[in-house]
């Protein structure tokens, strides 16, 4: 594993987390969910490096970590990955509007994946 390929990932996995919060505060949710599926893709990939020495897709990224605590949370949550999912295609492709909620779900779903792959804390 590359250690400066892991440390990468997961310093761009915070920064995208932390940029979406900037963009829901000017109420660009569309960007805001882009941000959230990159932190989120971003933090499954270095921890999949760290664990397994590589990494894959959203869906795919979850059912390969063999972490018990994100499994639970994307099965309780599955309908989150389908609009982050959506929100990484239509934020390249598509004009597609969100909502504040639709943030606010996506957020706290990734703030918990992040938690439960040690890619932050608080």
């Amino acid at each position: 594993m590359s250690q400066d390929l892991f440390n990468k990932l997961k310093e761009r996995a915070r920064y995208f987390f932390e940029e979406s919060r900037r963009d829901a505060l000017n109420k660009a949710y569309d960007i805001s969910l882009f941000h959230l599926e990159q932190a989120l893709q971003l933090g499954l990939k270095a921890y999949l490096l760290k664990t397994k020495g590589t990494f894959l897709k959203l869906t795919t990224l979850i059912n390969y970590t063999c972490n018990d605590c994100l499994k639970r949370l994307a099965k309780n949550k599955w309908y989150v990955i389908s609009i982050l999912t959506d929100a990484y295609i239509g934020s390249r492709y598509l004009l597609r509007n969100y909502t504040e909620t639709e943030y606010r779900k996506s957020r706290e779903f990734v703030r918990g994946a992040l938690k439960c792959l040690n890619i932050i804390e608080d």
